[in-house]
């Protein structure tokens, strides 16, 4: 630290007023976000639309270049952005309309059927409840004791978890005038985003005091690579896995086969147990149905989840989150706590993206400090080698 103190009174005391005056200002501006959250939510989600869409956007993009390296096209390429993005949009409109007309209605017959049949389900599994605690009263008084402990704290956390959740969806639902003005305004303003995404990011970098131009630049670095990864892989897989299980369900004859499917696939959004819980509704129907059946139901979540790990989401999410499922754990719970539903999906990689910020300004602040691009080195080699730990 002192060495950045020597370094910060080496700057003129213009510049350093400069410095202080852009550090209130954006504390001020943050401030203000966080108050107007609510109204601003929106904004935020076309701004995340833009950031998922993005690299689609840049693929379609220099194909439009490549064809207006032609002479007699050359309209193409410097209409590129433009192209890119309406083109972006009518994928994007014509896989909405397809999912409407195709799987939405499957998916609420389904639903409605389900729901139709809960008491049905409901007094098969209240029975076989009844028939498992006559056997564990069987059991010697000590053992139900510690048992009777470990459920307990179990469930207390597992219900930490479903309670925030809800709540984090129930504040999200409440908000219907939010919604309404999310569905007109979020096209346009992602548009606008990724159309001038470029001359913005430039503009934003030379608004940076160059003094810590370069430690910001590769701060942004990091928590692209931990966020962006992060997000696209996420709902990657979760299409992926509902897609899967989906066909799985069905192969092995249980009800409901396409809406169980993509419960699962709604799950695989919350990490390491997310493919756990999707799992139990599908084992629910199944043990209505057949128990040799639910149980089929079972190895098949355990075998997905194992081939997930060790190949899908290596290849889909990548190495932007490395963490023991113990620290899982306890930040989706912190995490649940802060920020609801959003709160439970972001909490992982927003703590690897904390651990690889402090990492980094270790390095930069040591007795002898590394450079910006020597401690951000440091940082991508640790990362890596974290993943062979």
């Amino acid at each position: 630290m002192s060495v950045l103190m020597e370094r910060w009174l080496e700057i003129p005391v213009s510049r350093r007023r400069r410095t202080l005056l852009i550090v209130v200002g954006a504390i001020f501006l943050g401030v203000i976000l966080w108050r107007t959250r609510t109204v601003l939510a929106p904004f935020m989600l076309g701004l995340l639309l833009a950031y998922l869409l993005a690299p689609l956007v840049k693929v379609i993009e220099r194909g439009w270049r490549w064809v207006g390296a032609r002479p007699r096209l050359r309209f193409f390429r410097r209409a590129a952005r433009p192209l890119a993005l309406v083109l972006t949009y009518l994928l994007v409109i014509a896989a909405l309309v397809g999912f409407s007309a195709l799987i939405v209605p499957i998916l609420s017959q389904q639903g409605q059927a389900l729901w139709a049949e809960r008491e049905r389900v409901l007094d098969y599994l209240t029975g076989l409840g009844d028939d498992l605690i006559a056997q564990y009263r069987l059991l010697p008084p000590q053992v139900q004791t510690r048992v009777d402990e470990t459920l307990s704290r179990f469930t207390g956390q597992l219900g930490v978890i479903i309670q925030q959740a809800l709540s984090g969806t129930a504040i999200a639902i409440s908000y219907t005038i939010t919604l309404v003005l999310a569905v007109l305004l979020i096209p346009f303003w992602t548009f606008y985003m990724l159309l001038d995404a470029e001359r913005l990011a430039q503009s934003a970098k030379h608004n940076i005091p160059s003094v810590i131009r370069e430690d910001v630049l590769k701060i942004m670095m990091l928590a692209d690579a931990a966020f962006g990864s992060y997000l696209r892989g996420q709902l990657l897989l979760g299409l992926i896995i509902g897609s899967v299980s989906a066909i799985a369900f069905t192969i092995m004859g249980v009800r409901f086969s396409l809406f169980l499917g993509m419960v699962a696939g709604a799950f695989e959004l919350i990490p390491n147990i997310g493919p756990l819980l999707g799992a139990i509704p599908a084992v629910l129907v199944a043990l209505t149905q057949n128990p040799i059946l639910a149980l089929w139901v079972a190895l098949y979540a355990l075998g997905i989840q194992q081939v997930e790990n060790l190949f899908i989401t290596p290849r889909v999410v990548g190495r932007s989150v490395k963490l023991h499922p113990v620290v899982v754990m306890v930040v989706l719970v912190i995490g649940s706590e802060l920020g609801g539903l959003a709160g439970l999906f972001l909490a992982p990689v927003a703590t690897a993206a904390l651990r690889d910020l402090f990492r980094y300004l270790y390095y930069r602040s040591g007795d002898v400090p590394l450079s910006p691009e020597e401690a951000l080195d440091r940082v991508w080699h640790e990362k890596h080698f974290d993943l062979k730990v």
